[in-house]
């Protein structure tokens, strides 16, 4: 009878100690570039803390503790960026202080091997800050063969690159054998000339790059969509599994540290 109150007890306090050491594990800290509800929603995940960086106070300190990083969508990017003044009067809105608030994420990200994920605006911005160029507007300079974008939200087609051993890691699941999808998206603005080390893993039927990584051998986890995996359906297979294995890059990082 002791022997079995004593196994009992035993087993007690090691169930207890693990709730205590589940319930006391530190969140991890995902930063965004600007936040929307559609974010929030799309990564809400009791495990991490949502930080929105263009609203700090400090973004020296929430940098220094991102486990991942995301720069979202929004407005165009100041063209004198990428030294190309005649795209000036093809922008619409620019956020200059969204600009260098962005430069600023990515080269942290960058240096520090952060997780990241970049969406519409922020592959853009990736393509941009490694040196590459972009569309100032789509119809006027790609023509309109694919509608990206017609007063808000549209939907196309795009095609996987063949031969590629990146979708795996990145943006597909390993059971995937299509190379069609239909994806969604709300840009007038896209990859030109691209960037060393980018490399382009999707392309819509008028050739422009849909998704896109950066070299490993450059950042272990860097991967950037053109459509917005946040406004799909939240079972959709990019929209699952671009989240999902930026978490494990997130984790895997963390427990090489």
């Amino acid at each position: 009878a002791s022997l079995h109150k004593f196994t009992y007890t035993l087993h007690y306090l090691l169930i207890t100690l693990f709730i205590s050491c589940s319930n006391n594990q530190k969140k991890m800290n995902i930063v965004l570039s600007k936040v929307s509800d559609n974010y929030i929603d799309w990564l809400r995940n009791e495990r991490y803390n949502l930080l929105n960086a263009y609203k700090s106070n400090n973004l020296d300190s929430i940098l220094q503790i991102a486990d991942g990083i995301i720069l979202t969508g929004g407005e165009d990017i100041n063209p004198l960026l990428y030294n190309d003044s005649s795209n000036l009067e093809l922008c619409e809105t620019i956020d200059h202080y969204r600009d260098t608030l962005e430069k600023t994420i990515f080269k942290f990200a960058l240096q520090n091997n952060i997780p990241t994920i970049g969406i519409c605006r922020g592959m853009q911005m990736i393509n941009v800050l490694l040196g590459g160029t972009l569309y100032g507007d789509l119809p006027k300079q790609l023509g309109s063969n694919v509608e990206h974008r017609q007063n808000g939200e549209v939907f196309h087609e795009i095609y996987l690159k063949e031969n590629d051993n990146f979708y795996n890691t990145f943006i597909l699941p390993k059971e995937n054998s299509e190379i069609k999808f239909i994806v969604n998206s709300w840009h007038h603005q896209g990859l030109r000339d691209l960037a060393d080390g980018v490399i382009v893993l999707a392309k819509s039927k008028d050739n422009l790059p849909e998704a896109i990584v950066l070299d490993t051998n450059i950042h272990k986890f860097m991967v950037a969509l053109q459509f917005h995996p946040e406004r799909l359906d939240e079972k959709n297979i990019f929209s699952l599994t671009v989240r999902n294995n930026f978490y494990k890059s997130i984790h895997k990082k963390k427990q090489s540290e």
